[in-house]
């Protein structure tokens, strides 16, 4: 068995049966290689003029190239035609042999004698110049016949090869006149036998034949199997070599820590200094954790679809869709607490909130979970140049619209829009543990009747449900659990999605 890999077609030919694979390792052909284009052409696919067949096959088996009886042709249907037509090859692997093989003919003999012509002139053309003079043409017969030839043979051959009164012979005319003589050579060969027979009819002295010759076939796929690692083998190697993918990212990531600090900067100045909002104003946090959650978000998108052409071909050759995700959500767990303690840290020192920095960071860190779901789940399901754009429209609605503090008075008093509300909404929960730690420390007491209204609206808005653990905890626990079922969601979209094209 050999494989191998866009040979040229002469030395395609050399091959008694061949095994083609399409994507996934599943057969396309497997028969004589002399009948491969006439069956695919028989399918409805048309080889171009002067195309390489070797390469053709190749374009026909990635899906490439059109079909003209199926105009939605696709890659994967290769393989329902081979079951359907499989009959019509396999029967020729056994021409004239009860045991199998074919016999070696005219047109193999040709590919052989051809090949060999073009290694002995590639041999002698050191220049590559594809012409060769009386001299080099004088050496490269010499090296294909095992002896010297006299300078009136070689002047004649050049004649009879390039044309009279011609200095040089190029390659096409060498090998194409040499080719010719093949028929001669053959009969004389033949006749030559002939004589030996009358000489001497053992069978041992009978020279062979070269239309006796055969191959004996083997199942190329006998006694093949692969030893697929299990899953923790196979999530040790996914995890190391996502860490050094991660370790190339350290420009986009610095830049993106620059973004987020920027970011933090603007809001902490906004709310301490122009706007001077209480530091317990649930607005002002609804700012703080939606601008999170939208660089969170949108960070997170390339972490399932940069590469995934990559992840195809790989879940086709065995892969474990499990271990492929669970390692790249564990690198990228490192980012999401990076990234939010810097945000977090830069906010808190310009604004200083008045509470521990630790109570303050939390909140965030469970934004940038649940944030970071939508993030990994949009990913899987959505073209990547899209990305961007849907989760700035989900984080706007999710975040901006339906958990603003002024808003959700309205909607927790409907149960049907409170359900929705608190299943879809980050900031619903969020603010709320932020709020709760703020009103617990800071204990407010406005002055002013707009900042009395605001804080009571708060209070009821933020309180309103605990199940039976308190507010702060129910809210964790929402939010963990938000972020959990878009990370499945996620995962089913990347095992389930585009399978056309993980054959």
């Amino acid at each position: 068995i050999m494989v191998i890999h866009q040979p040229r077609y002469s030395l395609f030919t050399l091959f008694d049966d061949v095994l083609l694979l399409g994507k996934g390792g599943q057969t396309v052909y497997l028969g004589p290689s002399l009948r491969a284009k006439a069956y695919f052409e028989r399918r409805g696919f048309e080889m171009p003029k002067n195309e390489n067949p070797s390469d053709w096959f190749m374009d026909v088996i990635s899906g490439e190239l059109p079909n003209a009886t199926i105009p939605d042709f696709r890659a994967d249907m290769l393989f329902a035609m081979w079951e359907e037509h499989r009959c019509e090859v396999l029967p020729d692997i056994e021409l004239s042999d009860p045991e199998g093989g074919r016999e070696v003919n005219d047109g193999d003999d040709r590919a052989v004698l051809a090949q060999k012509l073009e290694e002995e002139w590639d041999r002698i053309d050191i220049n590559k110049d594809g012409v060769m003079s009386n001299d080099e043409l004088h050496k490269l017969l010499a090296n294909c016949s095992s002896m010297m030839p006299e300078s009136s043979v070689v002047e004649e051959l050049m004649e009879r090869m390039a044309g009279k009164d011609a200095g040089s012979v190029t390659k096409k005319q060498f090998c194409t006149y040499l080719c010719s003589l093949q028929g001669d050579v053959a009969r004389h060969f033949q006749s030559e036998e002939g004589e030996q027979m009358d000489l001497d009819d053992s069978e041992e002295s009978k020279p062979p034949r070269l239309g006796s010759m055969r191959t004996q076939p083997l199942d190329p796929l006998l006694g093949l199997s692969r030893d697929t690692p299990g899953f923790h083998q196979q999530f040790r190697i996914l995890f190391r070599r996502r860490l050094v993918q991660w370790w190339r990212m350290n420009d986009q990531r610095a830049l993106f820590l620059v973004a987020l600090g920027l970011g933090a900067v603007v809001l902490a100045i906004l709310d301490r200094f122009l706007l001077a909002t209480p530091r317990w104003s649930g607005m002002a946090l609804l700012n703080l954790h939606t601008a999170l959650s939208l660089l969170m978000s949108i960070f997170c998108l390339h972490v399932f679809a940069s590469d995934q052409t990559m992840f195809w071909r790989e879940s086709a050759s065995g892969i474990s869709k499990e271990a492929f995700f669970l390692s790249r959500l564990s690198v990228n767990n490192f980012d999401l607490l990076v990234q939010t303690f810097v945000f977090t840290a830069v906010y808190f020192i310009i604004r200083q909130p008045f509470v521990p920095f630790w109570l303050f960071f939390f909140p965030f860190l469970f934004t940038s979970f649940a944030a970071s779901g939508w993030g990994f789940f949009v990913s899987t399901v959505v073209p990547p140049k899209h990305g961007p754009f849907v989760v700035s429209l989900i984080v706007f609605i999710v975040c901006g619209l339906l958990g603003n503090p002024t808003s959700l008075r309205d909607f927790l008093a409907e149960p049907c829009m409170e359900f929705v509300v608190s299943v879809l909404s980050i900031t619903r929960w969020s603010i709320a543990m932020n709020f709760i730690q703020d009103d617990k420390i800071l204990h407010p007491n406005p002055e002013e009747i707009t900042d009395q209204y605001m804080l009571q609206v708060f209070r009821e808005v933020f309180y309103k449900r605990d199940f039976g653990v308190g507010c702060w905890c129910t809210s964790a626990f929402v939010l963990l659990a938000m972020g959990a079922t878009l990370r499945a969601a996620a995962y089913c979209g990347l095992r389930f999605r585009n399978r056309d094209k993980q054959v």
